[in-house]
């Protein structure tokens, strides 16, 4: 079996790095650039079985060499890129990133971040925007599966009478199969894993075996060609990250490149003659060192800028990753894999190898289990207090009592003062939760008591469409008025919720105002909320209870502890990150203008903490002396509830006279 070096498959290779590339970076056009990676499993596939099998025929396979070769392969561009965002990640990671940062560190060294990554979130969920080291997992996939694959073709040739083809076709379509079924049942590890994603490299497998006759014209050559680029152009415009993947849609990316290597074996096509045009070879050359370089390089900016990155700014950064992929092939890679390689004994470049992996292993290990180095910085010290405050943890402990017995009837939590009979009850979700601290010491001070009955996500706001079956928030709610109807010594009811987050989401499917009549399908979910608040506040003034709303807190849009550390750390100003009144008065608009409406009725009292959240320039307010408002993008800290306590008092007098 004869290798020649075809330039069509390093232009291969160029297309699927651009389309990596470009997706990460979030260029139009480009919203399935995700199956790059599947083009280059295909590839490798081939690749590697075309090798292997030239040197079990020869005569000359040995796993030794087999593993040199992979060491010199990835090795040298690998680490300065691990290098590289653990020096950048000291400086701008606030400490839980850090510490995420070390395990990515750890399992890409033992090419195992594919594992972690599945075990942490999905590949396109929001938390993996933040891990410069996320791309490793396709690198973990091929390493493990090159750990069996060399031994696979070996015992084939040597017990099995050289019938690779049956055994590679068994294995691939047990993969495509649990592939299809996983996406289905299991999607994270059916994106991340081996078992699942092996029957894509096999398929250049099969391609190498040259069991399947290469097309002999020049026209049909052509065709298949064409063929394979149109399916794959198709999964890379028309894909999208909400599409169902891998499965049965990473077909076509993966049969696309199949045909384009199959139409180049017999000769050149017409596609293969474009595919090795300079450029587009020269890109597939360094395609690698793109990949790798890339990926770090969109995560910082984004850290940093806390946004979404301009035009211009994502020029930048594949231009500086271009100049970087160059460097990194002319300077690292060749060096380790020419004629004349440095560290040319095998024995000196596995212990290096082992030593260097293991002094990898050990940083990141350190880093995950001193919790990120919190001491790196006073910031990160700070933001990991508010991380951990008691307060935020006795509140979480008594929702989740609070749920528990709103379900099965009982009484909720009591919170106050103690010794007394219970007029209140603050109903809500995780933002009434948050001011059941300033309720609970005003409550204290007014020598007054209540229920606690908040639970997270579900807005206290009853179901529109009765008929409709009950799930979590609405059940919830419907057993609090219940409790509510039963309990006459309850005078005074307090709801609090993120309530703009409800009218502006764009889909509610579990959602309780979802819920609703059949008619009401068009209707927006401003107009549900507002129908829904409308239906709750008049029950609850049907049932003789005075009413207390409390309008939502400004949202920061962005984790305000992570804001917080990341420009103490680089001395930036963060003031024009932060929403100004006026968005907040326009996200919040719905309600805001239903309250001063309801506020008008005598039994309805509006409190408004907003309004001691913006500064003078009329930007909201993350910090006051210096002490953190905010505990996240929208939960105000235990110092924040306590710096709008004021707000409250109005509210407590008119309460004790009703006691």
């Amino acid at each position: 079996m004869n290798l020649k070096y075809r330039a069509d498959i390093d232009g291969l290779r160029a297309i699927a790095v651009i389309a990596v590339i470009f997706f990460h970076a979030d260029i139009p056009g480009f919203s399935g650039g995700f199956v790059g990676v599947d083009v280059f499993f295909v590839i490798s596939g081939f690749l590697i079985t075309s090798i292997i099998l030239k040197e079990i025929h020869d005569g000359t396979f040995s796993i030794a060499k087999f593993y040199e070769r992979r060491i010199r392969r990835i090795f040298p561009a690998l680490f300065p890129v691990i290098a590289f965002t653990l020096i950048v990640g000291i400086f701008i990671f606030d400490y839980k990133t850090f510490k995420q940062l070390g395990q990515s560190i750890t399992s890409t060294t033992l090419f195992a971040s594919n594992i972690l990554f599945w075990m942490q979130s999905g590949y396109f969920d929001s938390p993996s925007l933040q891990k410069p080291l996320l791309h490793t997992w396709s690198l973990a996939v091929e390493e493990q599966f090159y750990i069996f694959f060399p031994l696979f073709l070996a015992g084939i040739n040597k017990f099995l009478n050289k019938r690779y083809l049956p055994w590679t076709l068994l294995i691939g379509f047990l993969s495509l199969i649990t592939s299809i079924y996983g996406v289905y049942n299991q999607p994270s590890p059916t994106f991340y894993l081996v078992p699942t994603r092996a029957w894509e490299l096999l398929v250049g497998s099969i391609i190498a075996l040259r069991v399947i006759s290469p097309p002999q014209s020049n026209i049909f050559r052509s065709l298949l060609a064409i063929f394979g680029v149109a399916l794959i152009f198709y999964s890379i415009i028309f894909y999208t990250k909400f599409i169902i993947f891998p499965g049965h849609n990473a077909i076509f990316p993966v049969l696309g490149t199949a045909c384009i290597i199959h139409s180049g074996i017999g000769g050149q096509s017409s596609i293969g003659k474009l595919l090795g045009l300079k450029p587009l070879v020269f890109i597939g050359l360094i395609s690698y060192s793109l990949y790798l370089w890339h990926w770090p390089l969109i995560v910082f900016a984004k850290y940093l800028l806390f946004r979404e990155l301009s035009t211009l700014e994502v020029s930048v950064i594949i231009f500086i990753t271009f100049i970087i992929s160059v460097l990194s092939l002319q300077y690292i890679e060749k060096p380790f894999r020419g004629h004349q390689p440095i560290i040319p004994e095998r024995n000196k470049l596995f212990a290096l190898s082992a030593l260097i992996m293991l002094i990898a292993s050990v940083i990141g290990l350190v880093i995950h289990l001193q919790n990120g180095m919190p001491y790196r910085s006073e910031a990160n010290a700070t933001i990991m207090k508010y991380d951990n405050e008691q307060e935020w943890k006795k509140n979480v402990e008594m929702e989740e009592n609070a749920a528990n017995a709103i379900t099965a009837g009982k009484a909720p939590p009591i919170i106050g003062a103690k010794n007394t009979t219970p007029s209140f009850i603050l109903w809500g979700d995780s933002h009434a939760r948050v001011l059941s601290t300033v309720v609970y010491e005003k409550a204290k001070q007014y020598r007054l008591s209540g229920f606690l009955a908040t639970n997270s996500g579900a807005p206290p706001i009853l179901s529109l469409d009765q008929k409709k079956p009950h799930f979590n928030g609405s059940q919830f709610n419907e057993g609090v008025i219940s409790f509510i109807k039963s309990h006459p010594e309850v005078k005074t009811v307090i709801l609090s919720s993120m309530w703009a987050a409800y009218a502006n989401r764009d889909n509610m499917q579990d959602d309780p105002l979802t819920w609703k009549p059949k008619q009401s399908d068009n209707e927006s979910n401003s107009v549900l909320l507002r129908k829904g608040i409308i239906k709750t506040v008049n029950i609850l003034l049907g049932l003789g209870r005075k009413i207390i709303i409390i309008n939502d807190v400004p949202l920061i849009g962005g984790d305000a502890l992570r804001l917080y550390c990341v420009h103490s750390l680089t001395g930036e100003s963060y003031n024009d990150l932060l929403p100004t009144i006026s968005k907040y008065k326009k996200n919040n608009q719905t309600v805001y203008d239903l309250f001063q409406e309801l506020a008008k009725r005598p039994d309805v009292t509006l409190i408004s903490p907003e309004s001691m959240l913006f500064d003078i320039n009329k930007r909201a307010r993350l910090t006051n002396n210096n002490i953190l408002l905010y505990r996240d993008d929208n939960h105000l800290s235990h110092y924040g509830t306590l710096f709008v306590a004021p707000l409250f008092d109005e509210a407590f007098k008119k309460m004790v006279l009703l006691h």
